[in-house]
């Protein structure tokens, strides 16, 4: 089986990328994901907006696009309460775990 993939140069190159090659790929899909978010949380808003009639955000930003960032920066900013119980490093770290095997596997 290894006869037949050093034959195929493309398969014997296959994950060997720089390291720099690797980064900007991954920053690239945190952008692609991160915007594809925003507009669809900015899309759901206008459209439910719209089936109430009102206008839907429109204040934060042009059209109202900037309204889901806002409202990451109000949650970000928040205080945190934590329970009198828990182990504060696991309480911190799991939301982490589960991100980031999601992002590694899209």
């Amino acid at each position: 089986m290894t006869g037949v993939l050093a034959a195929d140069p493309t398969l014997a190159d296959f994950g060997a990328d720089p390291l720099w090659i690797t980064v900007i790929k991954a920053v690239l899909l945190f952008l692609f994901l991160s915007l594809g978010v925003v507009f669809g949380v900015w899309f759901e808003r206008k459209l439910i907006s719209r089936m109430q009639h009102r206008y839907g955000p429109n204040r934060a930003g042009k059209f109202g696009l900037l309204q889901s960032v806002a409202d990451a920066i109000k949650m970000g900013l928040k205080e945190d309460i934590f329970p009198r119980t828990v182990d504060k490093v696991l309480y911190l770290l799991a939301p982490v775990i589960m991100v980031v095997p999601a992002f590694l596997a899209f």
